[in-house]
């Protein structure tokens, strides 16, 4: 059930053109800036091959198999006969583009910290270009988003002086749209997040992160920022907030705060949705009608449920533990399990270790079965029409 065939074995295997020193133009119906020359030398790209082509308007999901080496492609349009198109041979934080290109990040030896690039994957042509390469890898460095058409990428910049900048990069050039401040030396908590991204509309673009504090040049560091992609103008912020994520039609960002789930839009500015939902990690569905997430339990483990964004109402899914609730589909829900925190034997401050066992919730039958996913990244479309 839900990509559960691992039969798909590669037909042929391109091998990827890695233009990326050279500075290549990613292969886009778009035009869009290749990296400036004269950058810091790219951290190489990796390999990545396709047994088969994808046609027009099929449904995508980025994942691990159990069993296969590297990080999958998956054809999912007929669930339950999924077919495996593209294999990539690392990588991380994966992001489909459209339905044919998908981008990756590498780091230099596979620490945050270390220098880092971009790049983008042609699946159709089988060629790799970079899009942009850093040598300050700090906390955020690997939040990017692109816009619905693609044509605008927007991404946290790590300084030497740990200073957080936020970019939007066009066809037109690399506008920075905020100093976000420095980022102080600190333990983590359960609470840290960072994501950008557009709104399903193309209309705004949003960063949501916790970890700077004080000012920041251009203004208010916040966690919670909105801007108009036309001209960079704020159009929102939020002195309280973490955990944000876009739905997925028209322009609603939903957030968590201290009262609960929250979201705001250019029209109906910003209304309670849940209270009182202490929602991790949330991820929207393409047809914009819910929000699939994680919360904690009372013996700390972490449970799924879904959001219904035009009732308010929360949908709890397995009352096993379940880490990770994302969208393979407009129904279709993959998460991981977790094994069982109890009042005698806590977890303990590491969190619950997963089971090994991985799950998809149908949420039309109420469902749930077995997956060979052992990890999922992307799906596409990520908004309804998306091709």
């Amino acid at each position: 059930m839900a990509c559960g065939s691992s039969s798909s074995a590669a037909r042929h295997s391109p091998s990827p053109s890695a233009s990326a020193a050279a500075g290549g133009t990613p292969s886009s119906a778009s035009s869009f800036p290749s990296p400036t020359p004269g950058g810091p030398a790219a951290v190489p790209p990796v390999a990545f091959s396709c047994a088969s082509t994808i046609p027009a308007a099929h449904q995508l999901a980025l994942v691990q198999l159990k069993g296969v080496t590297g990080y999958v492609v998956r054809d999912i349009t007929d669930i339950l006969h999924p077919v495996t198109r593209c294999i990539f041979q690392g990588g991380s934080y994966f992001r489909f583009v459209s339905e044919t290109r998908l981008t990756y990040v590498v780091f230099s030896n596979g620490n945050l910290g270390s220098d880092g690039a971009m790049y983008l994957a042609d699946l159709g042509a089988g060629t790799t270009s970079l899009v942009r390469a850093w040598t300050n890898g700090g906390v955020g460095s690997w939040a990017y988003g692109w816009s619905p058409d693609g044509r605008y990428l927007t991404y946290l910049a790590s300084q030497a002086n740990s200073n957080l900048e936020w970019h939007m990069l066009s066809a037109s050039g690399d506008r920075l749209l905020a100093k976000l401040g420095s980022i102080p030396s600190r333990g983590g908590t359960p609470d840290d997040d960072v994501m950008v991204g557009f709104s399903a509309d193309g209309q705004y673009v949003a960063v949501e992160q916790t970890y700077t504090q004080g000012k920041g040049t251009t203004g208010a560091t916040t966690p919670v920022q909105i801007n108009r992609v036309a001209d960079g103008s704020l159009a929102y912020s939020s002195t309280d907030g973490t955990m944000g994520a876009w739905a997925g039609t028209g322009a609603r960002f939903l957030f968590r705060t201290s009262a609960g789930v929250q979201s705001w839009s250019p029209t109906g500015g910003v209304i309670p949705v849940s209270p009182g939902t202490i929602w991790i990690r949330p991820n929207a569905s393409s047809d914009g009608s819910r929000m699939a997430f994680s919360v904690l339990n009372a013996q700390g483990n972490h449970v799924g449920e879904v959001l219904d964004l035009t009732s308010g109402a929360v949908h709890a899914l397995s009352t096993n533990p379940r880490i990770g609730a994302a969208f393979l589909n407009a129904s279709l829900v993959w998460y991981a399990g977790e094994t069982i925190c109890t009042t005698a034997t806590p977890c303990g401050l590491g969190g619950p270790p997963l089971s090994g066992q991985t799950y998809i919730y149908d949420l039309g039958s109420d469902v749930e079965t077995g997956s060979i996913d052992t990890a999922f990244f992307d799906s596409w479309p990520h908004v309804a029409g998306q091709s």
